[in-house]
């Protein structure tokens, strides 16, 4: 369990780092000429900047990659759901801006691998879990003369 947690943290940090990275030069640089992004891959989309990717790319994964990061550090009750929407997250903003540039480029590849495997290392602990909690109350229950 606790390799499994390390794992994510590891994860959610190389993708909290690329996003807060990518973002700031998004917005900074609306034009995508800082990241190597040509502006004309924005043609035929609804998006006007890079900008507004770069607001949500902050918010949705830097952000709450950090919020997820420190939820596991504190051991919430509910981080491995944290991970898990973390890697939901990073596959939606991955699939749709695929589909709003109409082109691929092996970095999405990698962050949809990322974004899967952050889901199940989530469903691994969130299982874990389960059965550590069934398992006490079982223990608890056997005390008192339930079972």
């Amino acid at each position: 369990m606790k390799t499994a947690r390390q794992l994510s943290i590891s994860l959610l940090a190389i993708t909290a780092l690329a996003a807060y990275y990518t973002s700031y030069a998004m917005i900074t640089d609306p034009t995508g000429g800082s990241l190597g992004l040509p502006f004309y891959l924005l043609n035929g989309t609804i998006l006007t900047s890079y900008a507004i990717s770069g607001w949500i790319l902050l918010f949705t994964v830097a952000f709450f990659s950090t919020l997820t990061i420190i939820g596991i550090i504190r051991k919430l009750r509910f981080y491995s759901f944290l991970i898990m929407l973390q890697g939901f997250f990073i596959c939606v903003f991955n699939i749709v801006q695929m589909l709003l540039l109409s082109e691929t480029f092996i970095i999405q590849y990698i962050f949809l691998i990322l974004g899967a495997g952050l889901i199940g290392l989530g469903v691994l602990q969130n299982q874990r879990k389960i059965v550590v909690d069934t398992e006490k109350r079982f223990k608890s229950g056997k005390k008192r003369g339930k079972y």
